[in-house]
């Protein structure tokens, strides 16, 4: 490459990356103010991953200012993330008790004690057993795709209100419609209690992780893989 290819290489190099600076810069500051903020079908977590990449590149140029501030809007992106869920690993322990559950696809699940559905008004939006008489756990498993948004937190509510009246061990889990790092979910959260145990799980590129297994500090998640819309998990559990 002769002196002038090189310069002009030089020049388009740090445009891009002063102009990629800036644009994420914009982009964190709006994930600050709406962490449910999107652009283009990208999500919080898609700005980490770039996040990542940009760091990556400037490192990898010498970009050192540059570096420093995207090494910055990582570190937001990351805490906003992590605030809300875990990211790569699911949250594991050695359990006393193991269950096998399988979301868009039987459940089958042995000593049931007893089973219902939740529904408020005319909508159902969540089906519960209560398995293994030797350690007793509820299992709610909760769609909430199908939910209007205009009924969406008072479904929340009422599973919120349902799950704080159990004396049982239990987990929530299945598709929420909405990623952890929404409002309405971190409220629902803050207020049950309630933890999310895996690692975040995506259907498709464009649309943000809405599966999560919910539990207490003796539930843990072992195992999880999908294809497609199945999700097949092994939760771990302990009684406290």
């Amino acid at each position: 490459m002769g002196y002038l290819s090189q310069k002009k290489h030089k020049v388009r190099e740090k445009v891009f990356f002063i102009a990629a600076t800036v644009v994420m810069t914009l982009v964190t500051l709006a994930l600050l103010i709406n962490h449910e903020f999107s652009f283009l079908g990208l999500n919080l977590f898609h700005f980490y991953c770039i996040s990542w990449l940009l760091l990556i590149g400037a490192v990898a140029a010498r970009k050192l200012v540059i570096g420093i501030l995207l090494g910055i809007i990582l570190l937001v992106n990351y805490v906003l993330l992590a605030m809300s869920t875990n990211i790569f690993f699911s949250d594991s322990i050695k359990g006393d008790y193991h269950i096998n559950v399988t979301y868009k696809g039987i459940s089958e699940y042995d000593k049931v004690l007893s089973k219902g559905i939740l529904m408020v008004g005319q909508t159902s939006f969540a089906e519960y057993a209560v398995i293994n008489e030797e350690a007793p756990i509820m299992l709610i498993k909760v769609d909430l795709n199908s939910v209007d948004k205009d009924k969406y937190a008072l479904v929340l509510q009422s599973l919120r209100n349902f799950v704080m009246k159990q004396n049982v061990e239990l987990v929530v889990w299945g598709d929420f419609g909405v990623p952890a790092w929404s409002k309405v979910f971190r409220d629902f959260i803050d207020a049950s209690g309630l933890s999310v145990k895996n690692r975040l799980i995506f259907y498709g590129f464009s649309k943000a992780p809405s599966f999560y297994i919910l539990g207490y500090s003796n539930i843990g998640v072992n195992n999880i893989t999908h294809i497609g819309s199945e999700v097949k998990a092994t939760i771990d559990y302990n009684i406290l």
